[in-house]
This record gives structure tokens, sequence and C-alpha cells, in this order.
């Protein structure tokens, strides 16, 4: 079960780490703000990976898989925001950014059940057996 997630495991500890580390700067961009963008993209991922090591493990992945997994997401970047205002100094809490961790997550889940219906899913999974 660990191998099946391994990847959003270490994904995971890497948003850990750029949330809770000082002085990580972004580009500016007004566009859509490029903090923002990298949030949702980094949950997008971690909620992806999660459900694709729902896939390996189940062989399926199932709604309820969709939700916990997006749910989880959005309660490590809740919990991160309230950490970084805690107890690190030179980083802020923002609700924008919980928006976008949640928003990411449940792109991630959508990306996920687009590109994979069950019959595809059975492929990639015979592949990667």
């Amino acid at each position: 079960m660990i191998r099946a997630f391994a990847p959003a495991i270490v994904w995971l500890i890497a948003v850990i780490f750029l949330s809770t580390t000082g002085g990580v700067s972004m580009p500016s961009f007004d566009l859509l703000q490029t903090d923002k963008l990298a949030h949702a993209a980094a949950y997008c991922l971690l909620s992806w990976l999660t459900l694709w090591g729902f896939a390996r493990w189940q062989s399926r992945v199932k709604i309820s898989h969709g939700v916990f997994t997006v749910l989880v997401a959005t309660s490590v970047g809740a919990l991160l925001e309230d950490l970084q205002f805690r107890y690190f100094p030179h980083r802020h809490f923002e609700y924008d950014d919980m928006i976008a961790n949640a928003v990411g997550a449940l792109v991630g889940w959508v990306v996920f059940a687009r590109l994979f219906s069950h019959r595809h899913l059975a492929a990639w999974l015979e592949q990667w057996s």
C-alpha cells in the first residue's frame, strides 16, 4: 500500500517543505497571481498523485476516494496556513491561499476522473504492473 502512495507522499513532503521555508520568492505576475496558481498547481498534483495511489492500491477509484482526497488536501492546506501564521515569522496566513489549495485539489480530482474512465484506468494499471 505504501508503495502505491509513494509519489503522493514525496510530493506532500515537498509541499510541506515549501510551505514552511521562508523566503520562497515567486516572480511577479498580476494576471492571476503566480502565488495562487502555484498553490493550485501544487494541490492539484497532490490530489492527482493520491488518486493514482488509490488506483494502484485498489485497482479502481471510487467517488469516496475523490471526496476523501479533496477534503484531506484542503485540510492539509489550511493546517499549513495556520502553522505559517503561528511559527514562521516571514510567512503569512492567507485565506486566498486556502481557496487556491482547495480549488487545486478539486481540479486534480476532476482531471483524474476525466482522464481515467474505468476502462482507461484498467489499461494503465496493467501497464504499471
